[in-house]
C-alpha cells in the first residue's frame, strides 16, 4: 500500500504542485485548503504524513499541529510545516510544538519529497517505494543585509540546498535551538550579537560544536579572519567574493562534513530541551537540477493535465513562459496550470488572456523567487499582456 499523504494549504498553486510531485513520487496524495476541512478529514482517517502550511485562512496551521499531536490516532504522525521563509518565529513555534521539519517558501521540491520519504520510512517502514536519491543540504543564512541574504539564498538554493534565513544572530541561535542546520554561512557584523559572538555560542552547543561554519565579511583585515577561525570558524568568505569563491567554499566544507555527528535526536542547549529535532540529509547524495537550468525533458511532478504540450506552441505562450525566469518545462507547466484554471487554452490564448491570467501567476512565481527576484519577472509578463493585437493561432 502507497504511503497516504494529506496536504493542507490554502493556495491552489501549491497544492497542485505538491499533489502532482508526490503522486509522481509514488505517494498517494489528499489536499484541502482550510483548517476545518483538515479536521474533518483527520476524524475520518490516518495517513501517513500531513503537509500543513502555517497561515490558514481558517485558523492557525500551528494550532491544527497541536490537536493532531494530542489526538491518540494521529500523536506520531509525520507532519512538515510549510510557510514563508521570512517568518522564523513560526518556523520556531511549529517545530518547538512537534513539527518533524520546517521547509520554507520557496521550496526545493526534490528536497521536499526527499523529506517526506525519510518521514515515511522511519514511521511505517516503506522501503519498497523507488524514489530518486535526493542530495540536498539545510545551510542556515545569517545577514542583517536584506539583499545580500537574498543573493545568497538564490546562489545556494541554484545548487539545490534548502536554505533558512536569519536576520540576527539571536534569530539564528533560536532556530539552530529547534532544526538541524548542515552549514551556517554568518556575517561578521549584526546589531544584535555579532557574528563572533554567535560563533561562539553555536560551538559551545554540543549538537553544534562541529557544524561547518563559513564567516562573511565585507573587509580585508587578516586579524578579522584570525579572529574567525579562533572563535571555530571552518572557512572565511569575503563579500566580494565571486559567486564560484562561495559556491566552492560552501561544497568545500560540506564535503569535509561533521567530525562528530550528533545523535538524530539530539537537542541544542541553545533553547528548549523539549524541542523536536529532523535529520540532515545524507552527504553522500547528489544534487537535484536547479529550477533555473533549462531541462532537456518535462520536470517528474508535471501534472498529466500539462504534460502534454502541442508540437508547434502558440508563439505568445512561448514568450510568456520564457519572461518566468524558470527553466523552459517548469515554467510552460505553470503557466498551463494557471491558464488551465481560467478555461483558456494555451494554444488560443491573446495578450487579454495573459493578463486575466497575472495574479495566478503571481502567487506561482513568488515560490521561487524573493520579492526583488518577482518584480521584473511580473513587469516583463504585464508588458507581454499589454500589448494590442488579436489572438495568436
Amino acid at each position: 500500500m502507497k504511503p497516504h499523504i494529506l496536504v493542507v494549504d490554502d493556495s491552489m498553486i501549491v497544492r497542485m504542485d505538491l499533489r502532482g510531485s508526490l503522486t509522481a513520487a509514488g505517494f498517494d496524495v489528499t489536499v484541502c485548503e482550510t483548517k476545518r476541512a483538515a479536521e474533518e478529514l483527520l476524524d475520518k482517517q490516518s495517513y501517513s504524513a500531513i503537509v500543513l502550511d502555517v497561515m490558514l485562512p481558517d485558523g492557525d496551521g500551528v494550532e491544527l499541529l497541536r490537536r493532531v499531536r494530542d489526538a491518540t490516532p494521529h500523536a506520531d504522525t509525520p507532519v512538515i510545516m510549510l510557510s514563508a521563509e521570512a517568518e522564523i518565529r513560526d518556523r520556531v513555534r511549529g517545530l518547538s510544538m512537534g513539527a518533524d521539519e520546517y521547509v520554507g517558501k520557496p521550496y526545493n521540491i526534490a528536497y521536499f519529497i526527499g523529506r517526506v520519504r525519510d518521514l515515511c520510512r522511519a514511521r511505517r517502514g516503506h522501503e519498497q517505494l523507488e524514489m530518486p536519491v535526493i542530495a540536498c543540504r539545510r545551510i542556515l543564512v545569517v545577514d542583517d543585509s536584506p539583499t545580500f541574504l537574498q543573493y545568497l539564498a538564490k546562489l545556494l538554493r541554484e545548487d539545490g540546498h534548502d536554505v533558512v534565513l536569519a536576520h540576527s544572530g539571536t534569530a539564528a541561535l533560536e532556530i539552530l535551538a529547534v532544526q538541524t542546520i548542515d552549514c551556517v554561512v554568518i556575517d561578521r557584523h549584526m546589531p544584535d550579537i555579532d557574528g563572533l559572538e554567535t560563533l561562539r555560542r553555536i560551538r559551545q552547543a554540543p549538537a553544534c560544536e562541529s557544524t561547518p561554519i563559513i564567516m562573511l565579511t565585507g573587509t580585508d583585515d587578516l586579524t578579522v579572519e584570525r579572529a574567525a577561525r579562533d572563535a571555530g570558524a571552518d572557512a572565511f568568505v569575503h563579500k566580494t567574493d565571486t559567486r564560484d569563491v562561495i559556491r566552492s567554499r560552501v561544497r568545500r566544507v560540506l564535503r569535509g562534513g561533521r567530525t562528530s555527528p550528533a545523535p538524530p535526536d539530539a537537542v541544542s542547549n541553545i533553547g528548549s530541551s523539549n524541542a523536536r529535532r529532523s535529520s540532515p540529509q545524507d552527504s553522500t547524495r547528489r544534487a537535484p537540477p536547479s529550477p533555473y537550468a533549462p531541462l532537456p525533458s518535462p520536470m517528474p511532478y508535471s501534472t498529466g493535465a500539462t504534460r502534454s504540450q502541442p508540437k508547434e506552441l502558440n508563439p505568445l505562450f512561448v514568450e510568456a513562459a520564457s519572461a518566468m525566469g524558470l527553466n523552459t518545462q517548469l515554467a510552460r507547466d505553470t503557466l498551463a496550470k494557471a491558464l488551465g484554471r481560467m478555461s483558456i487554452d494555451p494554444q488560443r490564448m491573446d495578450c487579454a488572456d495573459l493578463a486575466r491570467t497575472l495574479p495566478a501567476l503571481r502567487e506561482a512565481l513568488r515560490m521561487f523567487f524573493s520579492p526583488d527576484e518577482l518584480m521584473p519577472r511580473i513587469e516583463a509578463l504585464t508588458s507581454i499582456a499589454m500589448r494590442s493585437g488579436s489572438k495568436t493561432r
